[in-house]
């Protein structure tokens, strides 16, 4: 299987890198103005990628917004009935992908559940052992299992209409726990620790709390004064935050709230602590 890729940003080039190392024939990366990639990989810019019509798969590494635009403009290409486009969204169906549908392109998106370090060589690292979700037709989705594979990652089909509700929870899972951490870092801060120690101090802290999740699971692995039903303590910590961080706290809280009552915390405390958090404004 052949493989050309059109978006030239980490994802793309860690992609490419990836499927390199996978065995996998990559023919080009293909973007709109020139900028340094990896060595080994062959960059083109400007109009239709050179390879369009030689490779097997089409991997569209682009923003969401700006899928309709690229797909209207490839939609005029010349394809080869059977060729296979798959987009890199985690919140679009391969619905988006209709126009090359109707040109006989197999389309599907195929989202990497990973978050992408902004140095190809590392990001090509993380795809191994990542899931990989895919919908669309099915050669398409066929295709985009066996690329997961040769990344040696796990792929995992998915009905379309799932697809928004499974991509916020990657965005849970990964863009709102480095907000979390990052206003905790700044609690540190203000709280006179070095900025450095501070996330010396708290990556331990979080990746300990990440294992008790995958070991145990979420009710089982909470813990802190939500958990134990320690009001004293939430109302100190909510006297003492700005009002930024009172609001993500009195959030995160009262979802904890309801995690320690599944975990056996007495409903009468759990509904004192819900009125106390709830009560933030």
């Amino acid at each position: 299987m052949t493989v050309g890729i059109i978006g030239p940003g980490r994802a793309g080039l860690g992609l490419a890198l990836a499927l390199r190392r996978g065995g996998v024939r990559v023919l080009g990366v293909h973007g709109r103005r020139r900028k340094t990639v990896p060595r080994g990989l062959r960059l083109s810019v400007g109009g239709l990628p050179p390879w369009l019509g030689d490779v097997d798969v089409v991997l569209l590494a682009v923003r969401d917004d700006a899928l309709p635009a690229l797909v209207r403009s490839l939609a005029r290409a010349p394809w080869r009935r059977g060729q296979v486009v798959l987009h890199l969204s985690g919140a679009l169906t391969h619905r988006v992908l209709a126009p090359l549908r109707r040109a006989g392109v197999r389309v599907a998106s195929w989202h990497p559940l990973m978050a992408v370090s902004a140095d190809p060589r590392k990001a090509a690292l993380h795809f191994r052992g990542a899931t990989f979700a895919v919908e669309g037709e099915t050669a398409a989705v066929r295709a985009g299992e066996r690329l997961a594979r040769a990344l040696g990652g796990r792929p995992m089909r998915l009905p379309a209409a799932a697809k928004v509700r499974y991509h916020a929870g990657a965005v849970f899972a990964s863009n709102y726990l480095v907000v979390m951490l990052a206003e905790a870092e700044a609690l540190l801060v203000a709280a006179g620790i070095p900025r450095r120690r501070a996330r010396e101090a708290l990556l331990p802290l979080a990746l300990v709390s990440l294992e008790n999740v995958w070991e145990s699971g979420p009710i089982a692995a909470l813990t802190g004064p939500v958990r134990r039903g320690d009001e004293a303590t939430v109302r100190r910590h909510l006297a003492a935050l700005g009002p930024r961080a009172r609001a993500l706290y009195a959030a995160a809280g009262a979802a904890a709230a309801g995690l320690a009552g599944e975990a056996g915390l007495p409903p009468a405390t759990v509904r004192r602590m819900l009125t106390l958090l709830r009560g933030v404004s």
